[in-house]
């Protein structure tokens, strides 16, 4: 029978902070999604992404679907992308605009504030005004330009970006094969850049700044986005250097031990309880 998933968490081996499994199986992916991305701040989106009434973007951040969308007031919102009906999506691209949010599924419908407003009869509920045919709300922070959720009731204070009011000018998308923790500690390779925990790095680029937003997709599977602000985004591609990075601690071989990587590492073993 294989064991609960955080009844044994990996222990280190010889002087390496996370054993390969750590980077290269599902167990601990799943560990990391109940016990550090379901409660940590998680960046989502540029607020310049989602400026119009109806504008979304969507991810599946640590296993986690979640969607962010201006409403029609304004007010930027955010919700687990999952129907209420039978639990599939709401949206299903990474990003978009819409007058309202329709599962395609079994065509519940949803005002931009969450609230369930039509059903097609054959799956129509009783009381469709009940609140636990909304969909569920997490807590929203926009701040400096970004826009971030969390699951947790009593979260502290989000994060913070770079300060100031910079104009946003795009986005790049990359997807690299590789861990997310593998994708952190080769962007912390460059001193310039800090972690802004978990899940971004934040660093000066010309006139202007870029937040490296990290989705975890899978346990083998990240996406980066280069989030600019100010001027346009010229990092460079880090896909080749994150890979490599995966294959080295597969075989055994830990990061450099800098600061930043020692830090990152000491707080995500307090956060996952391993220590």
């Amino acid at each position: 029978m294989m064991p609960a998933i955080g009844d044994s968490p990996p222990q280190p081996q010889g002087t390496m902070v996370f054993p390969p499994d750590a980077y290269t199986e599902g167990a601990r992916f799943q560990l990391e999604k109940r016990r550090l991305f379901a409660a940590a701040w998680l960046p989502v989106c540029a607020a310049g992404q989602i400026a119009e009434p109806g504008a979304f973007v969507s991810h599946a951040i640590g296993g986690w679907p979640v969607l962010a969308i201006r409403g029609a007031d304004g007010i930027a919102r955010g919700f687990r992308n999952v129907c209420r009906h039978q639990g599939m999506p709401v949206v299903e691209q990474p990003a978009g605009r819409c007058d309202s949010l329709r599962c395609r599924y079994h065509g519940w419908t949803y005002d931009l504030a969450g609230a369930l407003v039509a059903a097609p009869p054959a799956v129509a509920p009783e009381d469709p005004a009940a609140p636990r045919h909304r969909l569920e709300a997490l807590a929203l922070a926009e701040a400096d330009g970004m826009i971030q959720l969390t699951a947790r009731a009593d979260a502290p204070p989000a994060p913070r970006f770079e300060p100031g009011e910079a104009r946003w000018c795009g986005a790049a998308t990359t997807d690299i094969e590789a861990n997310w923790k593998a994708v952190i500690e080769t962007l912390l390779g460059d001193a310039s850049w800090r972690l802004v925990w978990p899940l971004a790095v934040v660093g000066r680029m010309g006139a202007g700044h870029v937040v490296r937003q990290v989705v975890p997709r899978s346990f083998l599977r990240t996406r980066l986005v280069d989030l600019a602000f100010g001027a346009p985004a010229d990092a460079p591609g880090i896909k080749a250097a994150a890979e490599a990075a995966q294959a080295a601690r597969a075989a055994g071989t830990p990061p450099d031990a800098t600061p930043a990587v020692a830090d990152f590492h000491a707080r995500l073993t307090e956060a996952c309880g391993l220590a």
